[in-house]
């Protein structure tokens, strides 16, 4: 009788076969972990840009002066700025640049330019406060204005 050497052609299908499903397998579960940690940079992003928000309305009370609705609630004391705004008047740094070599901010879920996205600045019960109002660059078809 013959001794064996080696593999038969389905013993190496087999495990070819199993191999791909364990990279499938990995490959989704490592792409959810990185769309995740994305999300949570982004919302680290715009907590950070809601601070910077809030201390430009408490130095710029005067200019707090339309009115506007939040959660339901009206407030008089209100303005709506951009994050360009924000970066433009040193209330926020960002050590991002953009193709033109000018300061940005990039949201990593889109790679999309945040500097068109608004924060409203609000003062209630004499306290400032702030939120994301509207974050135009988590749409991936949106394009900020390209002159800033």
């Amino acid at each position: 009788m013959k001794k064996k050497n080696g593999f038969t052609l389905i013993e190496l299908l087999a495990v070819i076969v199993i191999l791909s499903i364990i990279i499938s397998m990995s490959t989704f579960g490592v792409m959810r972990i990185r769309n995740n940690s994305l999300k949570k940079l982004l919302d680290t992003k715009i907590n950070e840009l809601e601070a910077s928000a809030i201390l430009y309305g408490q130095e710029n009370q005067s200019s707090l002066g339309g009115a506007c609705t939040v959660d339901g609630v009206e407030s008089t004391f209100c303005k709506v700025i951009t994050v360009k705004e924000l970066i433009d008047s040193d209330y926020y740094k960002s050590n991002e640049v953009n193709s033109s070599n000018k300061k940005d901010l990039i949201n990593n879920v889109t790679n999309k330019s945040m500097l068109c996205d608004e924060i409203q600045i609000y003062k209630k019960n004499n306290r400032v406060y702030a939120k994301a109002l509207n974050i135009k660059s988590n749409d991936v078809n949106y394009v900020c204005d390209k002159s800033y």
